[in-house]
């Protein structure tokens, strides 16, 4: 197994470090601490984050164009 840094595992979800600390912290990414400073993520955990990551064609909402939307510019969206 394979483990690398937390820079890069930020540029390989492309993600900002503080991003990817943001994703540890909630217990969405798995990462290791060696000793006390030093933080690894496991890159088959990386994999397995991104597969849970995937938009499902069918999960994705649109519009029908038989009703369009009812925006009116100078509206206040809330």
């Amino acid at each position: 197994m394979s483990y690398i840094t937390r820079k890069q595992a930020a540029e390989r979800l492309s993600v900002s470090v503080r991003v990817l600390d943001g994703l540890i912290a909630r217990g969405q990414l798995p990462a290791y601490k060696i000793g006390s400073k030093l933080v690894r993520i496991s890159e088959a955990d990386i994999e397995k984050y991104m597969k849970r990551q995937i938009i499902a064609p069918a999960s994705l909402k649109t519009v029908p164009a038989d009703r369009p939307c009812r925006y009116v510019p100078g509206m206040k969206v809330v």
